[in-house]
């Protein structure tokens, strides 16, 4: 499991960019997650997809 120096409202911010039945972080307990196995190729796909990427 990687480590993340997120704050919550980072993660809540995050995880609205992309759809409520697929949330890209968890909160377990005071620590969060990644809840896919491919939230690197999400992230960039979205990244591209708002022109923050090339």
């Amino acid at each position: 499991m990687e480590e993340f120096k997120l704050s919550f409202g980072d993660i809540k911010k995050i995880n609205s960019y992309f759809p409520d039945d697929k949330p890209l972080f968890a909160v377990d307990g005071y620590k969060f997650k990644v809840a896919s196995s491919d939230w690197k190729e999400q992230v960039k796909a979205k990244a591209i997809e708002m022109g923050y990427w090339k």
